[in-house]
C-alpha cells in the first residue's frame, strides 16, 4: 500500500498498526485525518453516552458544550469534579491515540518529533493537524511542474521578504476584521492562531525558491507582525496600545509559526508546497474563529483585591469612601496613554439601593448599593460600565468591538478594618470579566489596569482622610 493512502508496511511482516501504537510506524495523510475526524467523532459520543447514563446530563452536554471542553479546555455547565474526572480518564487512551499519530505523520513527513508538542496547544492543534493533513510524505513527489503560486515569488531576498511581509499584512487585516466584525469574537484563534499562521507562511513564502538562515526568516517575520499592526491600525480597525500589548503574545507565536515552516521547508522541496496545501491550512484559521465564536466561551468572573494603610479611624475614612472630590490629573503611564482613569465620586442617596456613580474619564460607572455597613464594608454591584479606553489612533475616532462588553466590572466594595493604632487597613476589590482569549495572558493586563486604578482611588482617599484627621485644608492638597 502506498504511504500516502495508509499506514506504510513494515518488513518482515510486523503489524503496521502494532508498530504505529508503540512509537515507530509512520501514516500517510489521507489516513491521519480520517483517524483523526473519526477518534474525535468517538470520543464526543463516548462522553455524551457517560453523561447521559451516569450522571444524567444528557440534555446539557451538547456539541457546543463539548466543543469548548476538548478545544479550550472550559468545562461545561453543570460539570462537577467526579464528572471532569471521568472525562479526563477516558481522554487518556484518546490523548495517547493522538499524539502516536502524529508521530508517526511526522516520521512519515521526515519532521522532528518534537513538533507533536503543537498537538497539546489550544488551537494551533487545529493548525497544526491541518499542516499535517497538507504535508506529503518524503519522497512521495518526484518531480512537479512550478506551482502557480511560486511564480509570484521573486528569486531575490529582498523581493522575497516583500511579498512575505505583503501577504502576512493582508492576512493579518482579514482575519481581525473576520474575528472581530463578522464573528465577533476575540478568541484564542484571533490572538494564538492568526500570529502562527503569520509567522509560519510569511517563513514559507520567503524561503519558496532558497532555503534561508533562520535569522533571516524570524526578521521577515517580525517586519511581517508590524506591517499587519500598521495595516490594522491605518484601515482604523484597531489602536496602538491595544496592538502593543498583544505584541508580546504575538511574537512569541510567530515566532513558533516561523520555525514551523523552515522545519517543514527542510523536509520538501519547493514544487511540493501546492496551492491547495495552503488554502488546507488557511481556511483552519476561520474555520476556527466561526466554531470559537459558535461555541462562545463563558470568561470567569474573578476578584481584584488592594489594601492600604491610612492614618485615619474608620469613622473618618468612610466619609472619603462613599464620594470623594476631583481627582488631580493622572501621572500613571497607562492613565496618560487612553485608559479610562477616575475622576471622582457622588452619592445620590444613603443606604441600600442609593446610587454611587464613580465618574471615569470616558464616563461614569452607575453602582447600586447592595451593603451599606456604616463604617465598615461598602458593597455595590455595577449596573452600567463606560468605554475601557480611549485608544491610540491618527483618527478622530474609532471604536474597536472590545471597547463595548468585552471588558466589564461586575460588582466592587470598600472594606474598612480598623487598626490597633487608631488608623484603617482600607481594601478595594472588584470582581470583573473579560471576554479575551487566552484567559491567563490577557488577565495579566487586566488585573494590572485594575489595581493600577484602585490604587489611584485609595490614594486619594487616604490624603483626603489623612488631611481631615490633621485638619490640613484642602486647598493645600494636590
Amino acid at each position: 500500500m502506498n504511504a500516502e493512502q495508509g499506514v506504510e508496511l513494515q518488513p518482515g511482516g510486523e503489524d503496521p498498526i502494532l508498530r504505529l501504537l508503540m512509537g515507530r510506524g509512520e501514516i500517510g495523510r489521507k489516513r491521519y485525518l480520517l483517524w483523526g475526524l473519526g477518534l474525535a467523532a468517538l470520543k464526543w459520543n463516548l462522553d455524551r453516552l457517560i453523561g447521559y447514563l451516569v450522571f444524567d446530563q444528557g440534555l446539557t452536554l451538547n456539541f457546543r458544550q463539548l466543543a469548548g471542553f476538548y478545544l479550550w479546555q472550559l468545562a461545561p455547565s453543570g460539570m462537577g469534579w467526579q464528572m471532569g474526572a471521568a472525562f479526563l480518564a477516558l481522554s487518556l487512551p484518546f490523548f495517547y491515540a493522538g499524539v502516536v499519530l502524529t508521530l508517526g505523520r511526522l516520521r512519515s513527513a521526515a519532521l522532528s518529533p518534537f513538533w507533536v508538542l503543537l498537538f497539546l496547544v489550544p488551537v494551533l492543534k487545529l493548525l497544526f493537524f491541518a499542516i499535517l493533513v497538507a504535508t506529503p510524505r518524503r519522497g512521495s513527489i518526484r518531480a512537479m511542474a512550478e506551482p502557480a503560486w511560486l511564480r509570484w515569488v521573486p528569486s531575490s531576498r529582498l523581493g522575497a521578504a516583500a511579498v512575505a511581509v505583503g501577504v502576512a499584512a493582508v492576512l493579518s487585516a482579514g482575519a481581525t476584521v473576520f474575528a472581530v466584525q463578522v464573528m465577533r469574537n476575540y478568541g484564542w484563534a484571533l490572538f494564538v492562531g492568526t500570529p502562527f499562521l503569520i509567522g509560519f507562511f510569511a517563513t514559507l513564502i520567503y524561503s519558496a525558491r532558497d532555503p534561508r538562515r533562520m535569522g533571516e526568516s524570524l526578521m521577515v517575520m517580525l517586519l511581517s507582525l508590524a506591517a499587519g499592526g500598521a495595516a490594522l491600525l491605518c484601515f482604523a480597525i484597531e489602536g496602538a496600545f491595544c496592538l502593543l500589548m498583544a505584541s508580546p503574545l504575538a511574537i512569541v507565536l510567530g515566532a513558533v509559526g516561523s520555525v514551523t515552516a523552515s522545519m517543514i521547508r527542510g523536509a520538501w522541496l519547493p514544487g511540493q508546497w501546492s496551492g491547495r496545501s495552503a488554502c488546507l491550512v488557511f481556511l483552519a484559521l476561520p474555520g476556527s474563529m466561526g466554531l470559537e465564536s459558535w461555541v462562545n466561551p463563558e470568561s470567569p468572573i474573578r476578584p481584584v483585591r488592594t489594601e492600604l494603610v491610612v492614618a485615619a479611624p474608620p469613622s473618618v475614612v468612610w466619609k472619603h469612601v462613599v464620594s470623594f472630590s476631583e481627582l488631580p490629573p493622572p501621572d500613571e503611564f497607562l492613565f496618560r496613554v487612553g485608559l479610562a482613569y477616575p475622576v471622582r465620586a457622588e452619592m445620590e442617596g444613603t443606604g441600600v439601593g442609593a446610587i454611587r456613580r464613580c465618574h471615569f474619564s470616558t464616563g461614569p460607572f452607575v453602582e447600586p448599593i447592595e451593603v451599606w455597613d456604616e463604617p465598615r464594608r461598602l458593597a455595590f454591584r455595577v449596573e452600567s460600565n463606560p468605554a475601557p479606553m480611549e485608544e491610540w489612533t491618527p483618527y478622530p475616532h474609532i471604536h474597536p468591538p472590545h471597547l463595548e462588553g468585552h471588558f466589564l466590572s461586575r460588582k466592587g466594595e470598600f472594606l474598612l478594618e480598623p487598626m490597633p493604632d487608631g488608623g484603617t487597613r482600607l481594601i478595594g476589590t472588584t470582581w470583573y470579566e473579560h471576554k479575551l482569549w487566552p484567559d491567563a495572558y490577557w488577565r495579566v493586563w487586566s488585573d494590572s489596569i485594575i489595581h493600577t486604578i484602585h490604587l489611584r482611588v485609595l490614594r486619594h482617599v487616604k490624603s483626603l482622610s489623612e488631611a481631615e484627621q490633621l485638619q490640613v485644608p484642602r486647598g493645600q492638597l494636590r
